[in-house]
């Protein structure tokens, strides 16, 4: 399969500001997923950004940056697939190259590795699912989840008749993470920019631990992300 791979990455943040070029451990957070795009199985890896400074950060990594990305497309407002369907618009009507399949790679998964992507990817090949997204057990179970009222009462997410009291004893449930996703092209034939961002009808997911599922939002998560790097539990790529 010929494979794009599409990085966004827009200038503004309200959590972290600029945060896709944000130093971690010494070099931009942007700059870990573009390594782990190049090193896999993906043929081309396009970032998507408004911002110049991002641009020439992307290049510098080795990432292509054939368009920059129109500033409505990067608000708060603007959706995920809008930037994905722009990107993938470009390419195929500006430079004819149509993928078999887009790997959507957000840069706030900076330990997502090149072997986790090329799994994903192997799986979509081996398999007839539209998409395959990286998935973590997560920690905490909906079983024992409750939502608050304005009264600060509380009620329980989920109603279950005889509850398992143990961890052990419940369901397993995982969580969607940022990257990977990656899908047949054909899935975006079948949505718009209306439409949710991610929503196939037939997907697997490839499993991903704990430290590989981080996703940085705020500030915290770089703490996270840096104590990682520090401890040796993740190796600089």
């Amino acid at each position: 399969m010929r494979i794009l791979g599409i990085i966004p990455a827009r200038s503004g943040s309200k959590s972290v500001p600029r945060k896709n070029i944000r130093q971690l451990c010494g070099r931009p957070l942007l700059s870990y997923m573009v390594e782990a795009a190049l090193k896999s199985k993906i043929d081309r890896t396009i970032v998507s950004t408004e911002d110049k400074e991002i641009a020439t950060i992307a290049k510098e990594y080795g990432a292509e940056v054939p368009f920059m990305r129109p500033k409505e497309l990067a608000t708060d407002t603007a959706s995920s697939l809008s930037v994905l369907l722009h990107a993938l618009q470009y390419v195929e009507e500006k430079e004819g190259w149509r993928p078999d399949a887009v790997a959507f790679l957000q840069p706030t998964a900076p330990f997502c590795t090149s072997k986790l992507i090329d799994r994903a990817i192997e799986m979509l090949s081996n398999s007839n699912v539209d998409s395959v997204v990286g998935v973590c057990e997560s920690e905490f179970h909906p079983y024992y989840m409750y939502k608050k009222d304005e009264e600060n009462n509380l009620e329980e997410i989920i109603k279950v008749k005889n509850k398992p009291l143990r961890r052990q004893d419940v369901p397993l449930i995982f969580r969607l993470t940022d990257a990977p996703i990656i899908s047949r092209r054909r899935y975006y034939d079948k949505v718009t920019v209306h439409s949710p961002c991610f929503n196939p009808k037939s997907m697997k997911g490839v499993a991903m631990d704990r430290i590989s599922a981080i996703n940085i939002d705020d500030e915290f998560d770089f703490l996270l992300a840096e104590l990682v790097i520090k401890a040796g539990l993740f190796k600089l790529r």
